[in-house]
């Protein structure tokens, strides 16, 4: 993952959102930006020309497309993990870098790693569940075998401590679009991912929703992210996944042999 590039993005995000609305952000401010997100990153800090960086996102900003990437609205609240609303009240000064900085890192190694393992994959794609209701994974993956298709949603919840409103929105989506597709079997995926450590009540609420539900939510968090980014070969974090996949599961069948035995005994005379 290039750091240089990560930057820019990140970055150019920002800038050209504020600029399409008739805020462009001075060079200096440009900067200053640039400095804070690659101080998270020592590989960013290395590699990354901040003036030159500088220059070309003041040159580039409000353009609606640079490369593969649309910088609009859209992309910066998905960034920043807000309604695109709330947008209007985000200023240079009022940024969460942190949030921007570990959303678009985790999402380019989630990318990076559903494309190391066969998947073609898109980001900020909108899927449509029941009752119209969208669902925009960061990350959306499909992997088609002989076997059929799977499917791999992956939401990231990147501010500290990880949002429960947000989870619990999520979890929403994710149900009415897995209601809607009735597809989905064992390697299709929807996993909510958190740099940091969940909550007690959002691993109770993805808890809740696997026992409920025939497929999976996997909660993954920073230290499940440190272990996949240190496998030594897409096979070996391929199968670290799977292994996540596989418990996630036993557990919701135990749960619900469990429920099916208690309702059996209480109807028993």
């Amino acid at each position: 993952m290039d750091p240089t590039q990560m930057t820019l993005e990140a970055v150019m995000a920002i800038a050209s959102t504020l600029a399409i609305r008739g805020a462009p952000i001075a060079i200096e401010k440009a900067k200053e930006i640039v400095v804070s997100i690659t101080n998270k990153n020592p590989r960013a800090a290395d590699s990354v020309d901040v003036d030159a960086m500088a220059e070309k996102i003041h040159a580039a900003a409000g353009r609606v497309q640079v490369g593969q990437l649309a910088y609009n609205e859209e992309t910066l609240a998905r960034f920043l993990e807000i309604p695109v609303p709330d947008l209007a009240t985000i200023t240079p000064d009022t940024l969460e870098l942190n949030v921007l900085y570990d959303h678009i890192r985790l999402e380019r190694l989630f990318s990076s790693w559903l494309q190391e393992w066969g998947y073609v994959v898109a980001m900020g794609c909108s899927l449509v569940g029941l009752r119209g209701v969208e669902y925009v994974p960061d990350a959306y993956g499909v992997l088609t075998t002989l076997h059929g298709e799977f499917e791999v949603c992956i939401s990231l919840v990147s501010d500290s401590p990880p949002d429960e409103d947000r989870i619990f929105a999520l979890l929403g989506k994710i149900e009415a679009y897995a209601e809607a597709k009735k597809t989905f079997s064992f390697g299709d995926v929807f996993a909510i991912v958190t740099p940091h450590r969940f909550t007690q009540g959002a691993l109770n609420a993805l808890q809740l929703q696997n026992e409920q539900e025939s497929y999976s939510v996997l909660p993954l968090d920073g230290g499940d992210v440190y272990v996949l980014e240190n496998s030594q070969c897409a096979k070996d974090r391929l199968d670290e996944l799977q292994d996540k996949v596989r418990q996630a599961e036993e557990e919701s069948r135990r749960y619900r042999i469990k429920r099916r035995a208690e309702r059996e005994a209480e109807q028993t005379p």
